[in-house]
């Protein structure tokens, strides 16, 4: 019988062949890692611009990395991928408006705007997030794949790491973008590993680790400090309520599909001109939701802006009802006074916005202008624009289509607009006209605002206000979305109760000279009904929360027009003091009013393109999920186990067993109970072997243990050299010597040996041994 080798040159070439595997593996590892990185800032650059020179950059540098990899120190690679940040960074800063050579002393404001976007600010909301992104890639992607080329895994995937892990703070980087990128950190490290010693498994529970590790923390992503705005999910169960975006965030307004309404009081307002009610104003638009970008400052520093044209000023006192993430104000607010105050923000488009969410009780009043401008005037106004206006309010994403360009043009066409106000009332005519309003929708899956011109007939007021400001802004005119309230149901003279069902988008245009003037896509007349008929159904299921002691007793419509309104007592400045409590009605006639939201005036509407609109009812607005929760019944059910927390049990218990492997826990564990517990019983001679290894193990931890090379009864004999003066050790020992070299013992040996190293044990056993005492 003869026996086959296999010849060095075919094991040779196995071996090579194992090793060029894992170091592709590995390299792909990287790549996927880059990729993760690249994609969350083409994201961004998909919205602001600069992704084909975000693609540019990437590939350069990936190039560079290659030919430099085995030329240049990692000392000198280090500096290049530095030095092309620096750079990329000060043209951001000369980009942001800082002269060229007060940029290069701008590092308490680079520092600074770093730890804002750390704690949460998504890049998105730079002003410049373009050129940032471009500033932002050199370094991770030269640096990891230059490392990597150097076949210095574990050390390439820290560049791309940090950086990802960075992403993920902004709030830009998603769970599902993180756990790829993650994972190929993981496969890179993993298979560099593998290839580094030669394709051996040992390095396996290292693998296992890292997965667990990285699969936990990207499933529990949404705990990362910073971050206002809550997760995504690819599926909703249950549509969200109209005002749930609206209350919620006014950083993000995201764009969904089917929503209820929610008729829950959210504040009341005394006012001497009833108007909407605003709560955020949003400039970038991304496909699917609006940003609002750009810095935001203490009122007590900035103010508020001062508007332009000609105005005279209203006075409102605003009562919270319920708690809010956001500061209802009226359109143009040009001053605020109350304790609130100490605890607003401003944003870089005049938006108050509270530090914190205001609570029931917190009363406010609000100075604003209302514009003097008639339709002749806004017509005559001209396309001057101021450049941070066009800076700001022209944006559109970069994967707009022409067909939705084209759509405008015809549109326009078909109405003889020429002028930024004629095209702006002829848009908001041909919406409320053409297209139906309804809160039962399917979210596009693309473009929301190309869809719903293209595609939809009917909608709510975010899509409505959506697309009309993408159309005005693809015609060259400025213009913004914006979210809040309908003016609410009219419940005295000068009062208003203001609703869950209020919220609503519009669009506001600028026109030079004279500032921003709101405009009404949204059709009134259906969506007036369908918002007073879940009123009247709230009030029939004696749903709480939904009036107010001023509300409950009046018609969803508001007031009769030949019933008597008490009238508030004294004059308005009076009635706008909140510390005036006084509610004596004089029996005055009210106003004439029809519906439940009377409406600011203002430029457009569906009589004449030259005429103001009068916007009214209950408008809609936002999405997302009501913060108060609704009135659905709570259930103590069991929360079923998702998919999701499977894989993070899974990755758990892996990890958890191969952390314990490489840190020795199973040896550890094994060594204790064999200590402790002999097994059991079987052959004699292996049952004194067995116990004699024991005995070690119980020496091992009074003493020490046995040395390598050194024998039993070397070992024994050293021991009682240095205080070992029980004689059963001695006696274990000639029992295991009788078995391992006399050709056996009986069981009565073996269980004397057994008995001996018992007692041994457990004298030595922390607490046992005691008591055994």
């Amino acid at each position: 019988m003869s026996t086959r080798t296999v010849p060095n040159s075919i094991t040779t070439s196995l071996e090579g062949s194992t090793a060029t595997l894992f170091r592709t593996l590995a390299l792909a590892g990287v790549l996927v890692l880059l990729a993760g990185i690249v994609f969350t800032l083409s994201e961004i650059t998909r919205t602001v611009g600069g992704t084909q020179s975000l693609y540019l950059l990437v590939l350069t540098m990936v190039f560079a990395a290659t030919i430099l990899a085995h030329t240049i120190r990692p000392r000198t690679a280090l500096a290049i991928g530095l030095g092309a940040t620096a750079i990329g960074f000060l043209y951001y800063l000369e980009a942001a408006g800082y002269a060229p050579g007060a940029a290069v002393g701008q590092a308490d404001k680079f520092l600074s705007d770093t730890i804002t976007l750390a704690t949460g600010m998504p890049l998105i909301q730079m002003l410049e997030a373009g050129i940032w992104t471009l500033g932002f890639a050199p370094a991770p992607v030269f640096l990891t794949w230059y490392l990597a080329m150097r076949e210095r895994y574990v050390l390439s995937v820290v560049p791309g790491g940090v950086a990802l892990l960075f992403l993920v703070l902004t709030t830009d980087a998603g769970i599902g973008v993180t756990l790829v990128g993650v994972v190929g950190g993981i496969a890179a490290v993993g298979f560099g590993e593998l290839d580094r010693h030669e394709g051996s498994i040992a390095q396996a529970d290292v693998l296992a680790i890292m997965f667990a590790i990285i699969v936990f923390l990207s499933m529990t992503i949404t705990f990362v400090p910073g971050g206002a705005a809550s997760p995504t999910f690819l599926l909703e169960s249950e549509p969200g309520t109209l005002d749930g975006a609206v209350d919620g965030d006014p950083d993000r307004s995201t764009i969904t599909g089917s929503v209820d309404l929610s008729p829950e009081v959210h504040f009341t307002v005394v006012t001497e001109e009833p108007t909407y009610w605003r709560t955020g104003v949003y400039d970038r638009y991304t496909g699917d939701s609006w940003i609002r970008s750009g810095p935001d400052a203490t009122y007590d520093d900035v103010g508020l802006p001062e508007p332009d044209g000609a105005y005279e000023t209203a006075n409102h006192t605003i009562t919270i009802e319920r708690q809010l993430e956001v500061m209802p104000v009226p359109t143009g607010p040009t001053a605020l006074d109350g304790d609130v105050t100490a605890h607003t923000r401003v944003s870089d488009h005049g938006q108050p916005m509270p530090d914190g969410p205001l609570i029931a009780g917190d009363t406010y009043n609000v100075e604003s202008a209302v514009l003097e401008a008639d339709p002749t005037t806004l017509n005559e106004a001209g396309t001057e624009y101021p450049e941070p206006i066009t800076e700001y309010y022209l944006q559109m994403p970069e994967s707009h289509s022409n067909e939705f360009a084209t759509r405008t043009d015809e549109i326009l066409a078909e109405s003889d607009a020429e002028t930024p106000y004629e095209k702006a009332a002829a848009i908001e005519r041909y919406f409320q006209d053409g297209y139906d309003y309804s809160l039962e929708v399917d979210r596009p899956g693309g473009n929301a605002a190309e869809e719903f011109l293209l595609e939809m007939d009917e909608g709510y007021c975010v899509y409505f206000a959506t697309t009309m400001t993408q159309m005005l802004r693809s015609e060259g005119i400025p213009a913004r979305y914006a979210t809040g309230y309908t003016t609410g149901q009219q419940v005295d003279d000068n009062e208003y109760v203001v609703r869950g069902l209020d919220a609503h988008a519009w669009v506001e245009v600028y026109f030079p000279d004279q500032g921003w003037v709101v405009f009404e896509p949204t059709p009134s007349s259906s969506r007036d009904a369908t918002h007073q008929e879940r009123l009247e159904q709230a009030r029939e299921d004696n749903e709480s929360g939904i009036d107010t002691d001023q509300s409950e007793d009046v018609p969803v419509d508001g007031p009769e027009e030949n019933e008597s309104v008490p009238d508030l007592d004294g004059d308005i400045d009076d009635l706008l003091d909140p510390n005036d409590t006084s509610d004596d009605p004089s029996g005055n006639d009210t106003n004439d009013t029809n519906g439940t939201n009377d409406t600011p005036s203002g430029p457009g509407g569906p009589q004449d393109p030259l005429q103001p609109g009068n916007p009214s009812g209950d408008g809609t607005g936002g999405t997302g999920v009501d913060s108060a929760g609704g009135n659905e019944d709570e259930e103590d059910d069991l929360i079923p186990l998702t998919p999701g927390d499977l894989l993070v049990g899974v990755a758990l218990m892996i990890g958890l067993a191969a952390g314990g492997h490489r840190a020795g826990v199973g040896s550890l564990v094994n060594r204790e109970v064999s200590r402790y517990w002999h097994g059991f019983r079987g052959d004699p001679t292996e049952d004194t072997v067995r116990a004699y290894e024991r005995l070690e193990l119980v020496l091992a931890r009074r003493f020490r243990p046995r040395k390598r090379g050194e024998s039993p009864r070397q070992y024994v004999d050293s021991l009682e050299r240095v205080g070992l003066t029980d004689p059963r050790p001695r006696r274990v020992l000639e029992c295991y010597e009788r078995a391992r070299y006399g050709g056996g013992v009986d069981e009565s040996t073996a269980d004397e040996a057994v008995s001996l190293v018992r007692e041994l044990a457990r004298e030595r056993a922390p607490i046992v041994g005691r008591l055994w005492r």
